[in-house]
């Protein structure tokens, strides 16, 4: 099985060889992280064909639309007046009768270059098309966890002339969690937003999410060092402002952050690094977990998670009776700043 790190590794190769023109008669880009199979198609459907070339040499087709036949067909004719023709097979994974393309994987046609997307699904290399298919490009898709994360955003953002640092890519995994689509949507609104070179924490808390002055980030912090007032402030600010159902994405968030103040209880002594290395965070917030450790024995944290967990099961609709979600964060935000 591919790990994480294979998958960026072989997601970067093969994008070199795509926009270098080293181009296979068939590829097959499977998984359960739809990001990578849709960027890859998209690049081979934006660069194979000349634009001029792709009105009569290109087609986007969908599994539930032909058979098993009519693909190997088109892929058996030639193109017109180009070197190529570009076929994209999008939601394969509705195709029946796989077993049958083993014929034409076994003999493609040079011209023909074939994109087969197994979105959200993996192929079965064991089968005899498989291990005809495994000949030419074959992309494993797998979801990245949040060291590989921490890596791979970086990357994207060198790669579009632009820089990040740790904090801020932390900030927007704590946000936005390990789902690459959503990722990728608010890394463009940040280069499109933010007009400096260097993407820092300060641009994420401002522009991404749940934000503005009142965010999740600053409430957490106000929680931690027991800054009651501005808790309650940001409390009701946001109790006022924020969409049903919204804060569902801040309880992972004030979960996580008290779950590490709890493990700083137990990691004992030690540089800021070694904590900070010991908690999986950037050394920049290493502070805050502290702060909030001095106000909040192991005892506190305990009852503080479980407000948290109470809180998400009612903004999901369990045990909230008429109240509004405003009102369950307020009565949440109280309750976890009781002595």
């Amino acid at each position: 099985m591919a790990k994480a790190a294979d998958t960026i590794d072989n997601y970067l190769k093969l994008q070199e060889k795509i926009r270098g023109g080293n181009l296979s008669p068939i590829y097959l880009l499977h998984g359960t992280e739809p990001f990578f199979i849709d960027s890859l198609s998209d690049l081979i459907q934006n660069t194979a064909l000349p634009e001029a070339e792709r009105s009569f040499n290109q087609s986007v087709i969908y599994g539930k639309e032909l058979k098993i036949n009519d693909l190997m067909g088109m892929a058996r004719r030639y193109p017109m007046m180009s070197k190529y023709q570009v076929i994209i097979l999008k939601e394969a994974q509705d195709l029946k009768e796989w077993d049958k393309f083993e014929a034409y994987a076994n003999q493609p046609l040079d011209s023909t270059i074939l994109v087969i997307n197994f979105r959200n699904a993996k192929f079965d290399m064991r089968l005899k098309t498989g291990k005809a298919l495994s000949k030419y490009e074959v992309f494993l898709s797998e979801p990245l966890r949040d060291y590989q994360l921490k890596l791979w955003i970086p990357q994207f953002v060198k790669n579009r002339g632009r820089t990040i640092d740790a904090p801020a890519v932390e900030r927007l995994i704590d946000l936005l969690g390990t789902e690459l689509g959503v990722i990728h949507n608010e890394i463009e609104k940040l280069l499109l937003t933010v007009k400096e070179d260097f993407i820092k924490v300060a641009h994420v808390d401002t522009n991404v999410g749940m934000n503005r002055t009142y965010n999740v980030f600053e409430l957490q912090n106000a929680l931690g060092y027991k800054n009651f007032n501005k808790a309650i402030q940001i409390a009701h600010h946001m109790a006022a402002n924020i969409e049903r159902g919204e804060l569902l994405m801040m309880t992972p968030v004030l979960f996580k952050f008290f779950s590490k103040v709890l493990q700083v209880h137990s990691a004992g002594t030690g540089s800021e690094y070694e904590l900070a290395s010991a908690l999986g965070v950037n050394a920049f917030f290493v502070k805050d977990y502290t702060a909030a450790a001095r106000n909040y024995r192991p005892v506190d944290l305990e009852r503080v998670i479980n407000h948290i967990k109470l809180l998400d099961l009612r903004l999901k609709g369990i045990h909230r009776g008429s109240a509004e979600d405003g009102d369950l964060l307020i009565e949440t935000i109280v309750n976890i700043l009781k002595n």
